[in-house]
């Protein structure tokens, strides 16, 4: 059944991955609607076409999981596909290692254990699409990229670790791949699955702060600002591990995708709202 044929849910749609899906839905002038987690507005049949639920929560808000059964719940209601963002932050492996879908080690932190809750209720249903996203980055809520602005603004030195390396992952980038995976789904059942997906050249948090600090240079007076390098500095709240995207690409034709590209695109529109909203105010 192709995707046309489809009405999309964003449930999340005010978290960075759903804010960046509505507006590829948008612009590709799918239907769709978009709710918060939070909501609790049923949202019933909107045309002919059979409902998917995409659900978008960011681990970076916890308070978001508490929310996703009851979504999951309406979705088989209403015999609806299911589409979850994920995170690789579920597994637990060492610094370095690419884990592929076959891995079945597990993180036992409370955010891995709530998301391992869900995706075992998400998979109950027959047609579902799991995504576990890598160091899902976006400047639009709580994450490393954005905390680590924030300490490059206040802190003239700022320490950050050279050693453990993450797979800095562009929101908009997830969104993209999500679309690509459920409008190909829904024509090919033995996609509906689970799959693994981050930017990709692996680096070090403090490689992240470099090219995050070099890119916000361009925007913004941060000449003062001194970056170390040191095992143990600072490093993302919630790490996830390196993913090995080999099935999802070939399952579905997407191309690596370079996260440098990604930060650059970021950082620019987060400039430009950034500098709207000050002249807005003004």
């Amino acid at each position: 059944m192709a995707i046309s044929s489809f009405h999309t849910h964003i449930i999340g749609a005010n978290r960075p991955v759903g804010k960046c899906l509505t507006r590829l839905l948008a612009e590709q002038n799918f239907m769709y609607k978009g709710v918060s987690l939070e909501s609790r507005e049923r949202q019933g049949l909107q045309s002919s076409g059979r409902p998917v639920y995409v659900l978008t929560p960011s681990v970076y808000n916890p308070e978001d999981f508490q929310h996703l059964e009851f979504w999951i719940d309406q979705a088989r209601s209403e015999d609806a596909a299911i589409v979850l963002l994920s995170s690789m932050a579920v597994i637990e492996a060492t610094n370095g290692t690419l884990v592929d879908e076959t891995w079945h080690v597990f993180s036992d932190t409370q955010v891995a254990q709530h998301l391992l809750a869900i995706e075992e209720l998400v998979r109950q249903n027959p047609q579902h699409l799991i995504l576990r996203a890598g160091q899902v980055f976006s400047l639009m809520n709580d994450d490393f990229a954005t905390r680590l602005l924030t300490a490059i603004r206040h802190e003239q030195i700022l320490t950050v670790d050279m050693k453990r390396h993450i797979a800095p992952t562009p929101a908009d980038d997830v969104a993209e791949v999500m679309l690509a995976m459920f409008k190909q789904a829904s024509c090919a059942d033995h996609l509906w699955g689970t799959y693994h997906f981050s930017g990709v050249e692996p680096v070090s948090s403090y490689a992240f702060a470099e090219a995050l600090l070099s890119e916000a240079r361009q925007y913004e007076n941060l000449g003062a600002a001194e970056l170390h390098s040191q095992e143990g500095g600072q490093v993302p709240y919630v790490w996830t591990p390196l993913s090995d995207n080999t099935l999802l690409f070939h399952s579905f034709g997407i191309k690596p995708k370079a996260w440098r590209k990604g930060l650059s695109r970021l950082i620019r529109q987060y400039y430009r709202v950034d500098m709207a909203d000050s002249s807005v105010s003004v």
